[in-house]
Protein backbone atom coordinates (compact mmCIF):
# COMPACT_ATOMS: atom_id res chain seq x y z
CA UNK A 1 0.00 0.00 0.00
CA UNK A 2 1.35 3.33 -1.25
CA UNK A 3 -0.63 6.71 0.14
CA UNK A 4 0.45 10.34 -0.80
CA UNK A 5 0.30 13.68 -0.12
CA UNK A 6 -2.90 14.72 1.95
CA UNK A 7 -4.30 11.05 2.07
CA UNK A 8 -1.11 10.43 3.83
CA UNK A 9 -0.64 13.16 6.04
CA UNK A 10 -4.72 12.60 6.71
CA UNK A 11 -4.28 9.35 8.31
CA UNK A 12 -0.94 10.07 10.30
CA UNK A 13 -3.23 12.70 12.07
CA UNK A 14 -5.71 10.81 12.29
CA UNK A 15 -3.50 8.39 14.33
CA UNK A 16 -2.45 11.66 16.35
CA UNK A 17 -5.93 12.35 16.91
CA UNK A 18 -6.83 9.33 18.58
CA UNK A 19 -3.90 9.35 20.70
CA UNK A 20 -4.14 12.84 21.99
CA UNK A 21 -7.63 12.90 22.44
CA UNK A 22 -7.40 10.00 25.06
CA UNK A 23 -4.28 11.40 26.81
CA UNK A 24 -5.35 15.46 27.14
CA UNK A 25 -8.54 14.05 29.11
CA UNK A 26 -5.65 13.53 31.94
CA UNK A 27 -4.27 17.27 32.14
CA UNK A 28 -4.70 19.50 35.27
CA UNK A 29 -6.33 19.38 38.24
CA UNK A 30 -9.87 18.55 36.54
CA UNK A 31 -8.58 16.03 34.31
CA UNK A 32 -9.59 12.64 34.66
CA UNK A 33 -8.15 9.12 35.58
CA UNK A 34 -8.35 6.65 32.00
CA UNK A 35 -8.42 2.53 32.88
CA UNK A 36 -5.83 0.43 30.86
CA UNK A 37 -6.71 -2.99 30.51
CA UNK A 38 -4.11 -5.57 30.58
CA UNK A 39 -3.13 -9.23 29.97
CA UNK A 40 -2.86 -9.76 33.72
CA UNK A 41 -4.03 -6.91 35.52
CA UNK A 42 -5.73 -3.21 34.34
CA UNK A 43 -4.39 -0.06 35.66
CA UNK A 44 -5.90 3.38 36.52
CA UNK A 45 -4.09 6.56 35.95
CA UNK A 46 -3.54 9.93 34.87
CA UNK A 47 -0.12 9.45 33.69
CA UNK A 48 -0.09 10.92 30.59
CA UNK A 49 3.31 8.91 29.00
CA UNK A 50 1.48 5.68 30.36
CA UNK A 51 -2.19 6.34 28.69
CA UNK A 52 -0.33 7.11 25.46
CA UNK A 53 1.73 3.77 25.23
CA UNK A 54 -0.76 1.96 26.36
CA UNK A 55 -2.62 2.85 22.85
CA UNK A 56 -2.14 0.59 19.63
CA UNK A 57 -4.68 1.54 16.61
CA UNK A 58 -5.21 -1.23 14.17
CA UNK A 59 -4.73 0.46 11.16
CA UNK A 60 -0.94 0.41 10.32
CA UNK A 61 -0.84 4.43 9.32
CA UNK A 62 -2.80 5.83 12.29
CA UNK A 63 -1.10 4.13 14.80
CA UNK A 64 2.26 5.21 12.93
CA UNK A 65 0.95 8.66 13.58
CA UNK A 66 0.06 7.47 17.09
CA UNK A 67 3.83 6.55 17.41
CA UNK A 68 4.85 10.12 16.63
CA UNK A 69 3.05 11.41 19.27
CA UNK A 70 4.29 8.73 21.99
CA UNK A 71 8.31 9.64 20.55
CA UNK A 72 7.65 13.25 21.32
CA UNK A 73 6.11 13.01 24.78
CA UNK A 74 8.84 10.24 25.21
CA UNK A 75 11.65 12.50 24.35
CA UNK A 76 10.45 15.22 26.87
CA UNK A 77 10.26 12.74 29.90
CA UNK A 78 13.50 11.62 29.49
CA UNK A 79 14.89 15.58 29.01
CA UNK A 80 12.86 16.92 32.04
CA UNK A 81 10.86 14.26 33.27
CA UNK A 82 7.12 15.31 33.26
CA UNK A 83 4.52 17.25 31.26
CA UNK A 84 4.28 14.08 28.80
CA UNK A 85 0.32 15.52 28.13
CA UNK A 86 1.13 18.71 27.58
CA UNK A 87 3.87 18.06 25.02
CA UNK A 88 0.95 15.48 23.10
CA UNK A 89 -0.94 18.44 23.15
CA UNK A 90 1.25 20.68 21.51
CA UNK A 91 2.23 17.79 18.73
CA UNK A 92 -1.25 17.64 18.05
CA UNK A 93 -2.04 21.48 17.89
CA UNK A 94 0.83 22.02 15.67
CA UNK A 95 0.68 18.99 13.18
CA UNK A 96 -3.04 20.41 12.55
CA UNK A 97 -2.32 23.37 11.34
CA UNK A 98 0.64 22.35 9.22
CA UNK A 99 -1.75 20.31 7.82
CA UNK A 100 -3.80 22.94 7.26
CA UNK A 101 -1.64 25.18 6.45
CA UNK A 102 0.51 22.99 3.34
CA UNK A 103 -3.48 21.95 2.21
CA UNK A 104 -3.60 25.58 1.37
CA UNK A 105 -0.26 25.45 -0.44
CA UNK A 106 1.86 27.12 1.74
CA UNK A 107 5.67 25.60 1.48
CA UNK A 108 6.39 23.26 4.15
CA UNK A 109 9.89 24.39 4.52
CA UNK A 110 9.13 27.84 5.39
CA UNK A 111 6.40 27.07 7.39
CA UNK A 112 9.29 24.84 9.19
CA UNK A 113 12.18 27.77 9.38
CA UNK A 114 9.14 29.74 10.79
CA UNK A 115 8.19 27.63 13.51
CA UNK A 116 11.95 26.70 14.50
CA UNK A 117 12.41 30.82 15.12
CA UNK A 118 9.63 31.26 16.89
CA UNK A 119 11.00 28.69 19.13
CA UNK A 120 14.00 30.22 19.65
CA UNK A 121 12.44 33.24 20.66
CA UNK A 122 9.78 31.67 23.15
CA UNK A 123 12.78 29.43 24.63
CA UNK A 124 14.25 33.04 25.21
CA UNK A 125 11.01 34.19 26.80
CA UNK A 126 10.89 31.37 29.42
CA UNK A 127 14.53 31.99 30.38
CA UNK A 128 13.68 35.71 30.86
CA UNK A 129 10.57 34.72 33.07
CA UNK A 130 12.25 32.11 34.78
CA UNK A 131 12.99 32.13 38.12
CA UNK A 132 15.69 30.20 40.42
CA UNK A 133 14.66 27.59 43.06
CA UNK A 134 15.81 29.09 46.53
CA UNK A 135 13.61 27.47 48.88
CA UNK A 136 11.68 24.15 49.79
CA UNK A 137 8.45 26.00 49.76
CA UNK A 138 8.83 26.68 45.67
CA UNK A 139 9.99 23.32 45.23
CA UNK A 140 6.91 22.40 47.75
CA UNK A 141 4.20 24.15 45.22
CA UNK A 142 6.23 22.83 41.62
CA UNK A 143 5.48 19.06 43.47
CA UNK A 144 1.49 20.40 44.35
CA UNK A 145 0.62 21.58 40.61
CA UNK A 146 2.94 18.47 39.03
CA UNK A 147 1.04 15.71 41.43
CA UNK A 148 -2.40 17.73 40.59
CA UNK A 149 -2.38 18.95 43.92
CA UNK A 150 -2.02 15.97 45.96
CA UNK A 151 -1.03 17.74 49.10
CA UNK A 152 0.80 14.67 51.14
CA UNK A 153 2.60 14.22 47.98
CA UNK A 154 3.90 17.97 47.78
CA UNK A 155 4.75 18.01 51.72
CA UNK A 156 6.77 14.39 51.50
CA UNK A 157 9.13 16.03 48.86
CA UNK A 158 8.93 19.35 50.40
CA UNK A 159 10.24 17.67 53.73
CA UNK A 160 12.67 15.60 51.62
CA UNK A 161 14.27 18.26 50.71
CA UNK A 162 14.69 20.13 53.83
CA UNK A 163 16.55 16.91 54.52
CA UNK A 164 18.64 15.99 52.04
CA UNK A 165 19.47 19.49 50.10
CA UNK A 166 18.94 20.65 46.82
CA UNK A 167 21.56 18.28 45.04
CA UNK A 168 20.24 14.90 46.90
CA UNK A 169 18.22 12.47 44.54
CA UNK A 170 14.81 10.60 45.31
CA UNK A 171 13.72 7.14 44.03
CA UNK A 172 10.01 6.30 44.05
CA UNK A 173 8.78 2.16 45.27
CA UNK A 174 5.50 1.00 45.60
CA UNK A 175 5.19 -0.47 49.35
CA UNK A 176 2.78 -2.74 50.56
CA UNK A 177 1.65 -0.26 53.72
CA UNK A 178 -1.38 1.63 53.76
CA UNK A 179 0.08 4.96 53.91
CA UNK A 180 2.93 6.48 52.02
CA UNK A 181 6.12 7.24 53.98
CA UNK A 182 9.79 8.22 53.07
CA UNK A 183 13.06 7.87 54.34
CA UNK A 184 16.78 8.85 53.88
CA UNK A 185 19.59 6.68 52.69
CA UNK A 186 23.36 6.67 51.18
CA UNK A 187 23.37 7.82 47.48
CA UNK A 188 25.90 9.13 45.01
CA UNK A 189 25.23 10.12 41.16
CA UNK A 190 27.64 10.82 38.70
CA UNK A 191 26.56 13.19 36.12
CA UNK A 192 26.93 13.10 32.60
CA UNK A 193 27.24 9.50 32.49
CA UNK A 194 24.05 7.10 31.45
CA UNK A 195 23.47 4.31 29.55
CA UNK A 196 24.94 3.97 26.48
CA UNK A 197 22.07 2.25 24.31
CA UNK A 198 17.98 2.27 25.03
CA UNK A 199 18.26 -1.54 24.39
CA UNK A 200 19.43 -1.69 28.28
CA UNK A 201 16.26 0.47 29.49
CA UNK A 202 13.97 -1.91 31.55
CA UNK A 203 11.61 0.74 33.02
CA UNK A 204 10.03 1.70 29.89
CA UNK A 205 7.55 3.93 31.61
CA UNK A 206 10.37 6.37 32.37
CA UNK A 207 12.74 5.58 30.43
CA UNK A 208 15.68 4.25 32.15
CA UNK A 209 17.43 0.91 33.88
CA UNK A 210 16.29 -0.09 37.74
CA UNK A 211 18.59 -2.64 38.86
CA UNK A 212 19.20 -4.51 42.60
CA UNK A 213 21.90 -5.12 44.38
CA UNK A 214 23.87 -5.04 40.89
CA UNK A 215 27.99 -5.15 40.95
CA UNK A 216 29.31 -2.19 39.13
CA UNK A 217 33.35 -1.78 37.67
CA UNK A 218 34.18 1.85 37.26
CA UNK A 219 36.61 1.54 33.88
CA UNK A 220 38.49 4.77 33.75
CA UNK A 221 39.43 3.78 30.00
CA UNK A 222 38.43 3.25 26.48
CA UNK A 223 37.40 -0.83 26.11
CA UNK A 224 38.93 -1.41 22.55
CA UNK A 225 39.83 -4.97 22.59
CA UNK A 226 38.68 -8.49 24.21
CA UNK A 227 40.99 -8.44 27.74
CA UNK A 228 41.45 -11.68 29.72
CA UNK A 229 39.88 -10.06 32.87
CA UNK A 230 37.01 -8.65 31.33
CA UNK A 231 35.86 -11.95 29.43
CA UNK A 232 36.49 -13.60 32.78
CA UNK A 233 34.24 -10.97 34.53
CA UNK A 234 31.52 -11.26 31.49
CA UNK A 235 31.58 -14.98 31.70
CA UNK A 236 30.18 -14.55 35.19
CA UNK A 237 26.83 -13.46 34.03
CA UNK A 238 26.69 -16.62 31.78
CA UNK A 239 22.96 -17.57 32.87
CA UNK A 240 24.21 -20.99 34.37
CA UNK A 241 26.71 -19.20 36.60
CA UNK A 242 24.84 -15.68 38.12
CA UNK A 243 22.03 -13.80 37.32
CA UNK A 244 23.55 -10.97 39.80
CA UNK A 245 23.19 -7.22 37.37
CA UNK A 246 26.61 -6.29 36.38
CA UNK A 247 27.05 -3.08 35.92
CA UNK A 248 29.94 -1.53 33.36
CA UNK A 249 30.76 2.32 33.18
CA UNK A 250 33.52 3.18 30.99
CA UNK A 251 34.83 6.26 29.23
CA UNK A 252 34.45 4.75 26.44
CA UNK A 253 33.87 1.47 24.16
CA UNK A 254 34.72 0.59 20.90
CA UNK A 255 31.41 0.20 18.75
CA UNK A 256 32.06 -3.81 17.26
CA UNK A 257 33.06 -4.39 21.51
CA UNK A 258 29.60 -2.55 22.31
CA UNK A 259 27.92 -4.68 19.15
CA UNK A 260 29.29 -8.01 20.01
CA UNK A 261 28.43 -7.60 23.96
CA UNK A 262 25.00 -6.82 22.28
CA UNK A 263 24.66 -9.57 20.19
CA UNK A 264 25.64 -11.73 23.36
CA UNK A 265 23.04 -10.13 25.40
CA UNK A 266 20.57 -11.07 22.51
CA UNK A 267 21.78 -14.43 22.05
CA UNK A 268 21.46 -14.97 26.02
CA UNK A 269 25.11 -15.84 26.43
CA UNK A 270 25.49 -13.61 28.95
CA UNK A 271 22.56 -12.03 30.92
CA UNK A 272 21.90 -8.64 32.88
CA UNK A 273 24.90 -6.51 31.89
CA UNK A 274 24.41 -2.53 31.12
CA UNK A 275 26.62 -0.96 29.93
CA UNK A 276 27.04 3.02 30.88
CA UNK A 277 29.06 6.01 29.46
CA UNK A 278 30.56 8.31 31.20
CA UNK A 279 31.02 12.37 28.87
CA UNK A 280 32.61 13.59 31.85
CA UNK A 281 35.98 15.45 31.21
CA UNK A 282 39.04 13.89 31.84
CA UNK A 283 40.49 15.41 35.32
CA UNK A 284 36.64 15.57 36.40
CA UNK A 285 35.66 11.52 35.34
CA UNK A 286 38.58 10.45 37.26
CA UNK A 287 38.18 12.34 40.43
CA UNK A 288 34.48 11.86 40.23
CA UNK A 289 35.21 7.80 39.79
CA UNK A 290 37.54 7.43 42.20
CA UNK A 291 34.50 9.31 44.98
CA UNK A 292 31.98 6.67 43.09
CA UNK A 293 34.64 3.60 43.74
CA UNK A 294 35.17 4.69 47.87
CA UNK A 295 31.04 4.82 48.07
CA UNK A 296 30.50 1.61 46.27
CA UNK A 297 33.61 -0.69 47.86
CA UNK A 298 35.34 -1.27 44.53
CA UNK A 299 38.64 0.34 42.78
CA UNK A 300 38.79 2.13 39.84
CA UNK A 301 40.61 0.84 36.92
CA UNK A 302 42.87 2.50 34.25
CA UNK A 303 45.73 0.28 33.22
CA UNK A 304 44.02 -2.43 34.49
CA UNK A 305 40.29 -3.64 34.85
CA UNK A 306 40.38 -2.79 38.30
CA UNK A 307 37.68 -4.05 41.52
CA UNK A 308 33.88 -4.40 41.29
CA UNK A 309 31.90 -2.40 43.85
CA UNK A 310 28.06 -2.98 44.57
CA UNK A 311 25.30 -0.97 46.03
CA UNK A 312 21.69 -2.03 46.74
CA UNK A 313 20.01 -0.19 43.96
CA UNK A 314 21.17 1.58 40.93
CA UNK A 315 19.02 3.98 38.83
CA UNK A 316 20.91 4.80 35.01
CA UNK A 317 18.97 7.52 33.09
CA UNK A 318 20.46 9.17 29.53
CA UNK A 319 22.81 11.25 31.38
CA UNK A 320 22.80 10.48 34.95
CA UNK A 321 23.15 7.43 37.27
CA UNK A 322 22.58 7.15 41.01
CA UNK A 323 24.05 4.70 43.41
CA UNK A 324 21.75 4.01 46.66
CA UNK A 325 23.35 2.23 49.75
CA UNK A 326 26.81 1.86 48.58
CA UNK A 327 28.63 -1.22 50.08
CA UNK A 328 31.94 0.81 50.68
CA UNK A 329 32.42 2.90 53.72
CA UNK A 330 33.85 6.11 52.54
CA UNK A 331 34.29 8.27 55.53
CA UNK A 332 38.21 7.47 55.98
CA UNK A 333 37.95 8.63 52.31
CA UNK A 334 35.86 11.46 52.62
CA UNK A 335 38.19 12.78 55.73
CA UNK A 336 41.25 12.45 53.35
CA UNK A 337 39.03 14.24 51.19
CA UNK A 338 38.62 17.31 52.74
CA UNK A 339 41.89 17.40 54.46
CA UNK A 340 43.31 17.15 50.29
CA UNK A 341 41.18 20.10 49.07
CA UNK A 342 40.46 22.17 52.55
CA UNK A 343 42.27 25.06 50.63
CA UNK A 344 40.76 24.74 47.42
CA UNK A 345 38.01 27.10 46.78
CA UNK A 346 36.81 26.36 43.37
CA UNK A 347 32.76 25.15 42.80
CA UNK A 348 34.67 21.37 41.52
CA UNK A 349 36.46 20.10 44.86
CA UNK A 350 33.48 22.00 46.59
CA UNK A 351 30.64 19.95 44.59
CA UNK A 352 33.16 16.61 45.02
CA UNK A 353 32.48 16.22 48.90
CA UNK A 354 29.16 18.00 49.26
CA UNK A 355 27.90 14.75 46.77
CA UNK A 356 30.33 12.53 49.09
CA UNK A 357 28.31 13.96 51.88
CA UNK A 358 24.76 14.74 50.87
CA UNK A 359 22.26 11.46 50.88
CA UNK A 360 19.53 10.29 48.83
CA UNK A 361 15.66 9.21 49.86
CA UNK A 362 13.12 6.91 49.15
CA UNK A 363 9.38 7.22 48.67
CA UNK A 364 7.17 4.38 49.54
CA UNK A 365 4.06 4.52 47.62
CA UNK A 366 1.32 3.07 50.06
CA UNK A 367 -2.19 2.82 49.60
CA UNK A 368 -5.46 0.13 49.87
CA UNK A 369 -5.67 -1.01 46.57
CA UNK A 370 -3.06 -1.96 43.74
CA UNK A 371 -4.82 0.87 41.40
CA UNK A 372 -4.62 3.20 43.88
CA UNK A 373 -1.01 2.51 44.32
CA UNK A 374 -0.09 2.62 40.76
CA UNK A 375 -2.13 5.85 40.23
CA UNK A 376 -0.32 7.31 43.27
CA UNK A 377 3.06 6.12 42.01
CA UNK A 378 2.85 7.65 38.50
CA UNK A 379 2.09 11.20 40.27
CA UNK A 380 4.80 11.06 42.86
CA UNK A 381 7.33 10.45 40.09
CA UNK A 382 5.93 12.64 37.63
CA UNK A 383 6.12 15.19 40.63
CA UNK A 384 9.58 14.60 41.80
CA UNK A 385 11.47 14.27 37.86
CA UNK A 386 9.43 18.31 37.72
CA UNK A 387 11.05 19.01 41.09
CA UNK A 388 14.45 18.09 39.84
CA UNK A 389 13.99 20.04 36.32
CA UNK A 390 12.82 23.05 37.95
CA UNK A 391 15.96 23.28 40.22
CA UNK A 392 18.18 22.68 36.90
CA UNK A 393 16.58 25.39 35.43
CA UNK A 394 14.02 27.39 37.63
CA UNK A 395 10.34 27.66 37.43
CA UNK A 396 8.32 30.38 35.63
CA UNK A 397 4.04 30.56 35.88
CA UNK A 398 2.27 27.86 35.81
CA UNK A 399 -1.12 26.82 34.23
CA UNK A 400 -0.15 27.60 30.64
CA UNK A 401 -0.19 31.39 31.17
CA UNK A 402 3.81 31.24 29.89
CA UNK A 403 2.90 29.76 27.09
CA UNK A 404 -0.53 32.29 26.61
CA UNK A 405 1.96 35.37 27.26
CA UNK A 406 4.59 34.50 25.20
CA UNK A 407 2.19 34.42 22.50
CA UNK A 408 0.65 38.25 23.50
CA UNK A 409 3.99 39.71 23.84
CA UNK A 410 6.05 38.27 21.31
CA UNK A 411 5.99 39.14 17.66
CA UNK A 412 5.82 35.33 16.32
CA UNK A 413 5.77 34.30 12.42
CA UNK A 414 4.11 31.47 12.31
CA UNK A 415 0.81 30.68 12.86
CA UNK A 416 0.92 27.26 14.08
CA UNK A 417 3.54 28.59 16.71
CA UNK A 418 -0.17 31.06 18.06
CA UNK A 419 -2.11 28.47 17.93
CA UNK A 420 -0.40 25.86 19.61
CA UNK A 421 0.86 28.42 22.69
CA UNK A 422 -2.86 28.68 23.54
CA UNK A 423 -3.95 24.90 23.14
CA UNK A 424 -2.89 23.30 26.96
CA UNK A 425 -4.59 26.41 28.33
CA UNK A 426 -7.55 25.66 26.29
CA UNK A 427 -7.38 21.85 27.28
CA UNK A 428 -7.04 22.79 30.98
CA UNK A 429 -10.13 25.03 30.65
CA UNK A 430 -11.59 21.94 28.87
CA UNK A 431 -11.01 19.52 31.67
CA UNK A 432 -12.30 21.88 34.11
CA UNK A 433 -15.61 22.58 32.23
CA UNK A 434 -15.32 26.16 31.34
CA UNK A 435 -15.37 27.50 27.61
CA UNK A 436 -11.65 28.65 27.14
CA UNK A 437 -12.43 32.54 25.45
CA UNK A 438 -14.77 33.51 28.41
CA UNK A 439 -11.82 34.28 30.86
CA UNK A 440 -8.59 34.67 28.28
CA UNK A 441 -9.17 38.26 27.79
CA UNK A 442 -9.06 39.07 31.22
CA UNK A 443 -6.26 36.79 31.91
CA UNK A 444 -3.92 38.80 28.94
CA UNK A 445 -5.25 42.36 30.62
CA UNK A 446 -3.05 41.57 32.96
CA UNK A 447 0.68 41.29 33.60
CA UNK A 448 2.39 38.46 33.27
CA UNK A 449 2.29 35.59 36.17
CA UNK A 450 -1.72 35.74 36.06
CA UNK A 451 -4.00 32.86 34.88
CA UNK A 452 -6.66 31.31 35.83
CA UNK A 453 -6.98 28.95 38.30
CA UNK A 454 -9.21 25.59 37.50
CA UNK A 455 -8.58 24.00 41.08
CA UNK A 456 -10.29 27.46 42.61
CA UNK A 457 -12.07 28.93 39.41
CA UNK A 458 -10.36 32.35 40.45
CA UNK A 459 -8.37 34.65 37.58
CA UNK A 460 -5.06 34.92 40.37
CA UNK A 461 -1.41 35.63 40.35
CA UNK A 462 0.17 32.28 40.17
CA UNK A 463 3.43 33.15 41.37
CA UNK A 464 2.07 34.24 44.54
CA UNK A 465 -0.40 31.70 44.61
CA UNK A 466 2.62 29.09 43.89
CA UNK A 467 0.91 27.67 40.84
CA UNK A 468 4.29 27.19 39.00
CA UNK A 469 6.08 24.84 36.60
CA UNK A 470 9.49 23.95 35.72
CA UNK A 471 11.05 26.19 32.88
CA UNK A 472 13.02 23.57 31.60
CA UNK A 473 9.76 21.21 30.83
CA UNK A 474 7.98 24.02 29.39
CA UNK A 475 11.15 24.48 27.00
CA UNK A 476 11.65 20.70 25.95
CA UNK A 477 8.16 20.43 25.71
CA UNK A 478 7.83 22.77 22.69
CA UNK A 479 11.44 21.52 21.24
CA UNK A 480 10.05 18.05 20.91
CA UNK A 481 6.93 19.41 19.48
CA UNK A 482 8.23 21.96 17.00
CA UNK A 483 10.60 18.84 15.81
CA UNK A 484 7.82 15.84 15.79
CA UNK A 485 5.44 18.61 13.73
CA UNK A 486 8.05 19.61 11.34
CA UNK A 487 8.54 16.09 11.12
CA UNK A 488 4.95 15.46 10.16
CA UNK A 489 4.70 18.09 7.33
CA UNK A 490 7.96 16.56 5.81
CA UNK A 491 5.96 13.10 5.18
CA UNK A 492 4.91 13.52 1.76
CA UNK A 493 4.30 9.14 1.24
CA UNK A 494 3.50 6.03 3.96
CA UNK A 495 5.02 2.95 1.80
CA UNK A 496 3.31 -0.34 3.41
Amino acid sequence: MILKGTEAKQKLLDGINKNVGVVKTTLGAKGRNVLILGPYFNRVTKDGVSVSKAIKLEDHVENAGSEMVKNGADMTLREAGDSTTSTSILIQSMCQSMFEQTNLGLDVNKLCKDLKEDLESVKKYIVSKSTKIENTEQIRQIAMVSSNGDTEVADIIKNIYDKIGFKGSIDVQESDALETTFETVSGYSLSNTGYINPSFINNFEKGRVELLNPRVLLYNGNIDKPEPNLISLLEQNHPSKNNTPLVLIVHDIEDFMLSNLLSALEAREIVNVVIIKSNLIHNNRKNRFLDACAFLGGVMGGEKLGEVGSCERIIIEKDNTTFINGAGDNKTYVQKLKKELAKKTDHESKDRLFKLESNAAVIHVGGKLSDEIGEKKDRVEDAVLAVKSAIEEGFCAGGASTYLFANKELKLKSTVMKKALHSCYNQLMTNAGKEPQYELRDILDKEYGFGYNVATSQIENFLEEGVIDSSKVLRVSLENSVQTACTFAMIEAVVE
